[in-house]
């Protein structure tokens, strides 16, 4: 197998990478701040919604970070979930908590579909 040189990170894909930290970190207190909650905070589709985003942000920087041929269909699908996680939280009007989730769970989505479409040789590959 041939040597190949390290090449950094492209600061657009270093952005995602964060952006996919911050939302996967933020989903999973927000896991935990429902549960104390309770109520609508626990309703199964919405605590499904949660650990799926907070699952696929760690699964698309994990991607990106050792470079994978399918990082442009993981990030595709991430900027999905988020985006319906987004919505979900979105709901919780005037819940600090819920809408700081809600904001970084947009701006994980945006992130992702930007790197989706920056990629679509490797989504093809499916």
């Amino acid at each position: 197998m041939a040597f190949v040189p390290h090449q950094p990170i492209p600061s657009e894909v270093q952005e995602c990478i964060s952006d996919c930290q911050e939302c996967g970190s933020i989903c999973q207190e927000t896991i935990n701040y429902c549960l104390q909650m309770g109520g609508k905070h626990v309703e199964a589709n919405h605590l499904r919604l949660l650990i799926d985003c907070a699952e696929i942000c760690q699964a698309s920087q994990n991607s990106m970070l050792h470079r994978s041929q399918f990082e442009g269909a993981i990030c595709g699908v991430c900027a999905q979930v988020c985006q319906h996680c987004a919505e979900s939280c979105a709901e919780f009007t005037g819940d600090s908590q819920m809408q700081a989730c809600a904001a970084s769970c947009r701006r994980c989505a945006a992130s992702c579909r930007r790197m989706a479409e920056k990629m679509p040789a490797a989504a093809a590959a499916m």
